[in-house]
């Protein structure tokens, strides 16, 4: 059983055989001439389309036997139709057999059957390939939204033609030129879809901004849409020093008063990442009336705060007072607009650790009845500089010889208050040298180091038994690490019986951290808390910011002035985006 090319159909007729199609072009030529058809080199045609004479050789004896084999010249031949048949009716009879032969029917049915299927298949194989390039081409589209907005995007597939920049473009291009001019200039040259820096200006120039509650930037909040879990904010309040001189707007052709620092405060997402700056004012503290204001101002655009965030300056600690924040009273205090509802109040965890930090080296700290000094730690960097000790220590003289300029390195903190410096101690003790209450220091800073990592989680990881993520993966080795962290802090480290600034911060932070876990719980239905956002680290990089202005070091103070110049950049044309 074989297919015959000529009949384009399956011939099962039982004693057919089949002829293969020459392979010389010249003689494959006559056969097609004489069919009336193409062939395909390699295919064949059933003997039917040849007569008996035109083979030789057949031989069945018992002796021998002979293939027969097709003459040389033979050429094949179109099968003759046969004669119709015309029936003859007799008067008062029907014949029912009125319909064209089944054969021709069949075989024209199956040629187009056939020639439809190639074409189906030929389509089908079109159409994944098609499919393939469009999950390409979105990919790559889904790849350049999150880099791009949709009219940069635009302008790359048109192949760098102009476009009309929008208020979301402007707002973008506004946010990467205050990062960088001089690289917002290099990507334009090399061309980036972005707008001049003419039209940036020209966008800019007519925002004002003026000290106190920045409105346009709740306005853009406001219409933002997202869930009411989303919403939840916490609230961080900081100052910054300035250069108290006299300067000038020009475009208000107004003369600035010399302000010593500006006050800023700032809200940031607690469950989805998202940070705006909303008030600053020259030479003023935030009193509970200030923030009262905020956060009112806040609740009705709907962001409900459930936290406030400080470090522990002289300032910020009589707020704490007014608020009636203190260790031994309560760590939160009652929403402006609802009784109901609670703020809790957390001191920065990267200030305290500076501050115990700092304590430290200068005094010691009272632990348990023994005296913690700097001591322990010198003689283990001496022990660990030895070549016979295997020990290694990653920490140095630098980390004990604090000045005013290393003062507010957070890394020296760390990395002294560390599993890995804790280990080195205990390492040097158990090795035979003798070391200053090696044990005990030891001890404290892996406690110190735990208590950290719980106000430092960044990612909620799920496969994890460490410290390092979300307060509530875990709660049980996060709340023994408070409790543990709050008896050591309620003990008397001096001899007056008030509490040190940090002992104070830490014992409200662990009660508000295990407050605010439980009011989520039972008010929105949250599990978990990235304890990183409960710190001051939005505001300093926007301090970092404004410090980047001009000729100078980290350590620069910009005029009231070029804040106001920063400000207005770095809130991303929120004015335009909002019309």
């Amino acid at each position: 059983m074989a297919f015959c090319q000529f009949c384009c159909e399956v011939v099962k007729t039982e004693g057919v055989n089949f002829i293969r199609v020459p392979k010389e072009d010249r003689k494959r030529k006559l056969w097609e001439e004489s069919l009336g058809c193409s062939l395909v080199p390699g295919a064949r045609i059933c003997d039917t389309h040849f007569k008996e004479s035109d083979f030789y050789g057949e031989t069945k004896s018992k002796k021998k036997r002979q293939r027969r084999r097709l003459l040389p010249n033979a050429l094949p031949r179109q099968p003759t139709p046969e004669p119709e048949i015309i029936p003859i009716f007799k008067p008062g009879y029907s014949n029912a057999n009125t319909q064209p032969e089944e054969k021709d029917i069949n075989r024209t049915t199956h040629m187009g059957s056939v020639i439809m299927k190639n074409k189906i298949l030929t389509m089908e194989k079109e159409i994944r390939s098609l499919r393939q390039q469009l999950e390409q081409y979105q990919n790559v589209d889904k790849s350049l939204s999150n880099i791009f907005t949709a009219t940069q995007i635009k302008i790359l597939k048109s192949g760098g033609k102009r476009s009309t920049f929008n208020a979301t473009d402007m707002s973008a291009a506004i946010c990467l030129h205050s990062v960088g001019p001089r690289t917002y200039k290099h990507l334009y040259e090399k061309g980036f879809p972005l707008p001049s820096r003419a039209t940036i200006f020209r966008w800019l120039a007519d925002v004002k901004i003026n000290a106190g509650t920045l409105d346009v930037v709740l306005d853009l909040m406001e219409n933002e849409e997202m869930c009411l879990a989303d919403k939840l904010c916490v609230l961080s309040i900081d100052k910054m020093q300035l250069a108290a001189v006299s300067d000038v707007n020009n475009s208000e052709d107004v003369l600035n008063e010399p302000s010593n620092y500006v006050q800023l405060a700032t809200v940031r997402g607690l469950k989805k990442s998202w940070k705006q700056p909303v008030y600053f004012g020259f030479n003023t503290r935030m009193d509970v009336d200030a923030l009262n204001s905020i956060i009112m101002k806040l609740h009705k655009i709907n962001y409900p705060v459930v936290a406030v965030v400080s470090d522990l300056s002289p300032e910020n600690q009589s707020l704490w007072s007014e608020l009636g924040i203190s260790e031994t009273n309560k760590s939160w205090f009652s929403h402006p607009a609802d009784e109901d509802l609670k703020i809790f109040v957390f001191a920065d965890p990267s200030h305290l650790m500076k501050l115990v930090h700092k304590h430290y080296i200068d005094v010691g700290l009272d632990i348990n009845g023994h005296k913690l000094t700097k001591t322990t730690v010198k003689q283990t960097i001496r022990h660990c500089a030895m070549p016979d000790v295997s020990v290694k220590l990653r920490i140095n003289e630098n980390h004990l010889n604090v000045c005013s300029l290393t003062k507010q390195n957070d890394n020296l903190a760390t990395q002294l208050f560390s599993s890995t410096t804790a280990s080195s101690i205990r390492g040097c003790s158990e090795l035979g040298y003798n070391i200053e209450n090696a044990c005990e220091t030891a001890d404290f800073f892996e406690l110190f180091n735990d208590w950290f990592n719980v106000f430092n989680s960044k990612v909620p990881r799920v496969n994890s038994t460490d410290l390092p993520q979300a307060y509530g993966r875990q709660i049980k080795i996060q709340q023994s690490t408070l409790a543990k962290m709050s008896e050591i802090m309620r003990t008397e480290m001096t001899d007056s019986a008030d509490k040190l600034t940090f002992q104070i911060g830490i014992l409200v932070n662990n009660a508000s951290l295990d407050g605010l876990y439980e009011y989520l719980a039972e008010e929105y239905e949250a599990i978990n808390i990235l304890t990183s956002r409960l710190n001051q680290e939005n505001v300093e990089n926007f301090f970092g910011s404004m410090r980047s202005i001009g000729h100078g070091g980290q350590y620069d103070h910009p005029t009231p002035q070029q804040f106001r110049d920063k400000i207005r950049k770095y809130i991303e044309g929120l004015i335009k985006l909002n019309q």
